[in-house]
């Protein structure tokens, strides 16, 4: 009988202190990215959304149609974007962050532009060259910003 009782209140114990242990491994798992620094977190930043930009370029082109609901995945990127800039908000002395904030806006605008397109259904193809060749500043940008990246850290 005192052994069932003793696992018991194990067990309550243990029950318990999950919902503190969860919110600790939480914290520690956004600790740990943060942890990695600045400039491996902006790289991942910079692939992710000229990534992005490029498949919003090849679905414009492919003539697909995107639904609102679909525009949600280039929205997010930049979202997550943002959220970068709020984290390492000590860091906004950097070139490298102040570039990545105009990255946003580029991309954002370019976003915009084209969900501006699908809700009008009016025909892409016209600003095909236009929303290319945004694309193609956002690629640059990145590569500066990696550049930038470089000469900050050493």
């Amino acid at each position: 009988m005192k052994a069932l009782r003793s696992i018991r209140l194990i067990r309550c114990n243990l029950l318990s202190a999950a919902p503190a242990l969860c919110c600790c491994l939480v914290i520690g798992a956004a600790a740990s990215c943060l942890w990695r620094g600045y400039a491996t977190i902006l790289n991942v930043h910079l692939d992710v959304l000229t990534e992005t930009a490029d498949k919003l370029c090849a679905v414009v082109a492919s003539r697909r149609p995107l639904s609102a609901q679909g525009m949600a995945e280039y929205v997010y990127p930049a979202q997550r974007g943002r959220e970068f800039l709020r984290q390492f908000s000590g860091n906004s002395a950097r070139p490298s962050y102040r570039h990545f904030g105009e990255l946003l806006d580029r991309y954002e605008a370019l976003f915009r532009t084209v969900d501006a397109l699908r809700a009008q259904g009016r025909d892409w193809q016209p600003e095909l060259p236009r929303l290319t060749a945004e694309r193609d500043a956002i690629r640059h940008l990145a590569e500066q910003i990696r550049g930038e990246l470089k000469t900050e850290a050493g």
